[in-house]
Formats: C-alpha cells, structure tokens, sequence
C-alpha cells in the first residue's frame, strides 16, 4: 500500500492506532479546524479519513503533532484531536473548534485542565497559570505578561518546565523624551549660493511615544514611534562687497518603524534597531538673505523662489540602547540613534542626517 506499520516512531509523517505506528504516508494538512476533528491519510489516489476515536497520535514532517484526547462538552464528553504544542513534565495543547479557540495543560499524569481565556467576562488564564506553575518562582513574573496565543503560551511552559528564569517578551507602549541633532544638506540646485555655507547638527527637544511588539514571542520585535521635533538653523557667510544669510526653520512629525532584537538578560538589557523612517514637515520656513554694501546703502534681496526643505522625507535608522527593569513589567531605557533621511517630494533632492540620545518609560 505504500506504506509499513511498525512499532515504534520514524522520522517523517506518522500516525499511531491503539495497536501499531504507521508512516511513510502523506498527511493532508488541512488547518487547525479540520485537523482537530479528522486525520486525512492520502494512500496512492485515495483519502483515507481517521477520527479521533480510530488515531491516538498523527504528526506531520514539521514537528507538528495532534493527540487524541478526550474533553467535556457541554453535558457530554467527545474525542478531538489537540495540537500538542509542548512535550514535558507539563504538556500545552491547543484545540480549535467552531467559534472555539483553548488551551489544555496536562501536569505528571494528574493533571488535565481546561485553560479558558475568560471566565464571566473577565480574563483567568493569567490567574490559573500562576497556580499551575507555582512551583517555579521563576515564571511567576512571566505569567503575568503571557499572551493567550500558542507561541507566547508555548514559551511560558518550556521556561517552567526547565524553572528557568529570563525576561518574558511581552507587548510594551511608553513615552520618550530626548535630544535631536539634526543636519541639512540642502542641493545646490536651487541656489549656488548654498554651497558656501557650513552647516552643522542643530539641536532640538524629542518628544514622542511608542508601541512596542515581540514578534512570535521572541527577543525580536516591531517597534514603531511617534515623535515631534522642531529646529531653528542661522547661518552666514560674509565678503568684502556682500553677506549672505540663511535662516531656516523646521517643525516634523517622525515614525520610525524598527526591527528591535534585545539580548535576554536580566535586569539590564542591551538592545539594537535597524529599520527605516518617515518625516512630515508641518512648517519648513526657509530664506537666503543676500545683503549688498554700497556706499550708502545696502540693498537686501532674497534668492529662494521657494523653500530648501521638502515635505516629506524617507530613510534609514540604526542605533543600540539599554533597557533597565523597574519593576515585572516596567522598565526604563537610554539610547542612542543615527539616521539619513532623503526627500520624496517635490522636484529638488535633498537630504539630512541626524543623531538622537534619548531615554524614556515602557509600561
């Protein structure tokens, strides 16, 4: 038939009757609601379908694997195939049903229990985690900043099978406040006369606030910000005969989105971002002054038509920090950041660079 019945497990695609251990068969994955009800065996042209009563185990060449287990529904109890997510001393199942998504924790043989994600409109899952795993003081933090999703559950439970004792990646917003060091470097194209400048960093106050995601409750996560700034640039160049000014002024919203990687240590954290940013200049005043001498008189003209600095700018950001445990879930944070950013509107190019140290909260 294409396929052997042995008595013990292969690497592969497999599933297990009360009597044998088959594999070298194809498995039809057909997501986590079908998979928990039936295990589809595809054999040369034909499907086989097995219930839950038929297979205690099948599992697919990923690592995935359902067991048949027995639950109470309603008055009544049925077999479903559940998704086992974690394999211990303490097991993490999954089961997904119609307009039904739980988990399922089994401890030493003793313990097959029900892990709702609300009771009576009010979240338990963190509650009955922490009683679970009281034994282990080190996850008694964790438990409280799981979430009630198969990877950030599935972490929790090999951490407390292993008591192992690591900040838990969670969803974390805050405020910031720091110090902005940007430069211009306006195109010469709309006046030659900007060339004789020497522009240097202006510095402004940072203002913004943040969200902060762990990506598959990893060390990775997405972090995007919302901050404004506004700078104020004098600069001048003076001959014989004439003296140039150059007076600019800038107010912009950022939104930096950053891949954010954070070393698992605990108490004091080093952190690194790579990711990219987009500016709106809400108010992007600029003039250059020209001011000629005579003998008396001094004539002042000035020769921007518009202005140097676009609306809109995109570009890249890099920098590292430190992030510092308040408490469970609160911590602050100090960092440093660089970035280039270059127009994407209107017709001149130009660009700017800019270093920000900042520090704030995360709740």
């Amino acid at each position: 038939m294409g396929w052997l019945p042995v008595l013990s497990f292969a690497q592969g695609e497999y599933f297990t009757t009360d009597s044998l251990t088959s594999y070298g068969l194809k498995l039809i994955d057909n997501g986590d609601l079908m998979n928990s009800s039936i295990c589809e065996v595809k054999i040369k042209d034909r499907i086989v379908k097995y219930s839950p009563y038929e297979v205690k185990e099948y599992g697919f060449k990923d690592g995935r694997v359902y067991k048949s287990k027995e639950i109470q529904m309603g008055d009544s109890t049925k077999k479903v195939f559940m998704e086992c997510l974690t394999s211990d001393k303490t097991t993490l199942f999954y089961y997904r049903g119609k307009g039904i998504k739980i988990f399922y924790l089994a401890k030493d043989s003793t313990l097959f229990a029900e892990l709702p994600k609300k009771y009576a409109g009010k979240e338990i899952y963190t509650e009955q985690l922490s009683q679970i795993t009281s034994d282990c003081f080190n996850v008694s933090d964790a438990c409280k900043l799981v979430s009630y999703t198969k990877k950030s559950l599935s972490k929790l439970i090999t951490r407390y099978n292993q008591c192992v004792l690591k900040p838990f990646p969670h969803f974390k917003y805050g405020f910031l406040v720091g110090y902005e060091f940007l430069k211009l470097n306006p195109s010469t194209k709309q006046n030659d006369h900007l060339e004789y400048f020497n522009y240097t960093h202006d510095g402004s106050l940072s203002l913004g606030i943040f969200l902060d995601s762990p990506i598959q409750a990893s060390d990775l996560s997405l972090h995007a910000e919302l901050s404004f700034s506004d700078h104020g640039y004098s600069y001048n160049h003076a001959s014989t005969t004439e003296d140039l000014n150059l007076l600019v002024n800038i107010s912009s919203l950022r939104v930096p989105v950053l891949l954010r990687y954070t070393l698992p240590i605990n108490n004091l954290r080093p952190y690194f971002n790579v990711g990219t940013q987009f500016s709106y200049n809400n108010k992007k005043e600029s003039g250059l002054y020209k001011s000629t001498f005579s003998e008396n008189m001094i004539e002042i003209n000035n020769l921007l038509d518009e202005t140097i600095i676009s609306t809109y700018y995109m570009g890249y950001l890099t920098g590292c920090g430190v992030e510092c445990d308040l408490d469970y879930k609160r911590s602050v944070f100090l960092e440093i950041r660089y970035g280039n950013q270059f127009s994407i509107s209107d017709n001149i190019r130009n660009s700017n660079s800019m270093v920000l140290i900042s520090s704030g909260i995360n709740f």
